[in-house]
C-alpha cells in the first residue's frame, strides 16, 4: 500500500502493520516538537544570561538552581512513565497526560520567561520545578506516543525525522527572534528574545497539540500477556539486561552533555572570545538552517548503513571539527561559521537517530517481559536528557564564575581560555565516549525484524 493511501487517521493501522505512514500523519505528530523547543532553548539559552545578569541571583546561583530543580526530573520522569503505561483510557495512555500538562506548563513557562523586576532564587526555583514537572508530563508520553507509531526500522526513522525538522525549525524561529529582539542600543536583547519566545510558544503549543490529536491518533497497543503488571523490580532487571539499552543509553548522555555546552556558552564565547555579537544570530541561523538540510543525508545513510553507524559517522565528525575551537579568538567569525555549519549538520543525526534507536529497543523488552512499556523506557531517556542539559549549565557556570568569567565586560586571557575549553575540548572528549559507547551497538535492522517477527508469533499463539 502506498503513501497516498492512507487515510488521515488511519495511524491506529500502521502501529499493526509497519506500513508507510501518511505526511499528513508525520508532519501532525512533529509539529508539537516546534513550541516546545522554542521554549526549551528559551529555558538553557537565554534565561540563565537574563537571571544572572537582572536579577538579584548571582551566575553561580542560577547555575545550581536550574540543576538542582532538574533533579526533581529522577521523581517525576519514571513516575509518569510507569503511570503513562498503566493508564486506560477511551483517549489512549499517552493523550490524557499530553492534554492535562499543557495549561500548568504554559502558566510556569510564562512566569519564568517573563519575571518581575528583582525576583530572588525561591521565585526561579519554583517556577523552574513546576515547569520541569508538567514538561515531563506532556513530552515524555509524546515522544513515547511516537515510538509506538510504527513497528518498521526505517519507518520509526522517519518518525523521529520529522520529530526533529520541527524541533530545529522551532529552535531557528527562537534564534530569529532574538535577532528581532537584539536591535542597536538594546542593553539586554537576551530578555527582549526569552520574551518573545514565551509569546510565540505558549500561542503554538495549543494548535499543535490539537493537530497531533486529531491527525495523529494513538494507535491501540495490545499486550503479549494477560495478567497482572510486571513487578517493579522484574521490570527494572528486564531494563538492565537490555545491553542494548545500556549501550544507547550512556551515548546519548556523553553527547547530550556535549551538544548541551556549546548551546549554554554560545553567546559568552561569540561576545568574549570572537568579540562579534552581533553575529550570533546568523551563527544560530547558519546552525540550525544547516541541521534542517542535512536530515535527509542521515535517513540515506541509516537506510544503507544502520542507524548507529551513520550516528558514528555524525559524532566523529563533530569531533573532529570542534576540536579546532580553541585556536579560535577575536575576529575570527568566518572560521567558525564554517565550525557551525559542520556541527550542524551532524545535529541532524543526534536529534533523529537515538530516538528512533530507542524505539527498536522496547522491542526486546517487549518480547521478554510481554508489556508495552515505551513511557518507562522513555522516562529513563528523558532523564539523561535532562541531566545532560542541566550539567552543562550547573558544572560550567560555576567554573566559569570560580575564574572570574565577567558576562559583559573585559576578561583576563585565562578566563578566554577556560571559555574556549569548555565549549570546545570538553565536547570532544563527551563526543569521543558516546563513540566508544555506540560503536558495538547490536540492534540492526535485521535483528529488528527478528524480534517483530517472534513478537507477531507470541500475539497469534497467545
Amino acid at each position: 500500500m502506498g503513501e497516498g493511501e492512507h487515510t488521515d487517521d488511519g495511524a491506529t493501522a500502521h502501529a499493526a502493520s509497519g506500513v508507510r505512514l501518511s505526511r499528513t500523519t508525520l508532519l501532525s505528530y512533529g509539529s508539537i516538537s516546534m513550541p516546545v523547543s522554542m521554549l526549551a532553548l528559551g529555558l538553557f539559552m537565554f534565561l540563565p544570561t537574563v537571571y544572572s545578569a537582572t536579577s538579584s541571583i548571582s551566575m553561580r546561583d542560577v547555575g545550581l538552581i536550574i540543576f538542582a530543580t532538574r533533579l526533581w526530573d529522577f521523581v517525576t520522569d519514571p513516575l509518569v512513565g510507569w503511570l503513562s503505561d498503566k493508564t486506560r483510557s477511551r483517549f489512549g495512555r499517552r493523550v490524557p497526560w499530553m492534554t492535562l500538562a499543557w495549561l500548568p506548563l504554559s502558566i510556569a513557562a510564562y512566569k519564568l520567561f517573563l519575571p518581575p523586576p528583582g525576583v530572588g532564587g525561591s521565585y526561579l526555583a519554583f517556577w523552574s520545578l513546576l515547569l520541569f514537572f508538567a514538561g515531563t508530563a506532556l513530552f515524555m508520553p509524546y515522544t513515547a506516543m511516537g515510538a509506538e507509531l510504527s513497528t518498521s526500522y526505517h519507518e520509526r526513522s522517519r518518525v523521529f525525522a520529522f520529530r526533529h525538522v520541527f524541533a530545529v525549525l522551532g529552535t531557528l524561529t527562537a534564534a530569529l527572534l532574538y535577532w528581532i529582539a537584539n536591535r542597536p542600543n538594546v542593553v539586554n536583547p537576551e530578555a527582549g528574545a526569552l520574551m518573545l519566545i514565551a509569546w510565540a510558544g505558549l500561542a503554538l503549543l495549543p494548535l499543535t497539540l490539537v493537530a497531533t490529536l486529531l491527525k495523529a491518533p494513538e494507535p491501540p497497543f495490545d499486550e503479549l500477556r494477560r495478567g497482572g503488571d510486571i513487578r517493579w523490580r522484574d521490570g527494572a532487571r528486564a531494563m538492565v539486561a537490555n545491553r542494548a539499552y545500556l549501550r544507547i543509553l550512556g551515548c546519548y548522555l556523553c553527547n547530550g552533555i556535549a551538544n548541551a555546552l556549546p548551546v549554554t556558552l554560545i553567546f559568552f564565547f561569540v561576545r568574549a572570545v570572537l568579540q562579534a555579537p552581533d553575529w550570533t544570530p546568523r551563527i544560530l541561523a547558519l546552525y540550525f538552517v544547516t541541521a534542517i538540510c542535512g536530515t535527509p543525508l542521515w535517513l540515506f545513510l541509516a537506510d544503507r548503513l544502520g542507524k548507529h553507524r551513520s550516528w558514528c559517522i555524525a559524532l566523529m565528525l563533530a569531533a573532529g571539527t570542534l576540536v579546532f575551537v580553541p585556536f579560535l579568538g577575536a575576529g575570527d567569525v568566518y572560521w567558525f561559521l564554517a565550525i557551525a555549519l559542520i556541527v550542524g549538520l551532524t545535529l541532524g543525526a543526534d536529534l533523529a537517530m537515538p530516538a528512533a534507536m530507542l524505539a527498536d529497543v522496547v522491542d526486546q523488552d517487549v518480547l521478554e517481559t510481554g508489556r508495552q512499556r515505551t513511557g518507562i523506557y522513555f522516562a529513563v531517556w528523558a532523564m539523561a536528557a535532562k541531566l545532560a542539559l542541566a550539567a552543562a549549565v550547573g558544572f560550567s557556570f560555576p567554573i566559569l564564575d570560580g575564574v572570574g568569567f565577567v558576562p559583559k565586560g573585559n576578561n583576563a586571557p585565562d578566563a578566554l581560555l577556560v571559555l574556549a575549553l569548555l565549549f570546545g575540548t570538553v565536547p570532544v572528549v563527551f563526543k569521543l565516549a558516546a563513540l566508544a559507547i555506540v560503536w558495538r551497538y547490536p540492534l540492526t535492522a535485521a535483528r529488528q525484524a527478528e524480534l517483530r517477527r517472534a513478537i507477531a508469533a507470541q500475539q497469534d499463539g497467545r
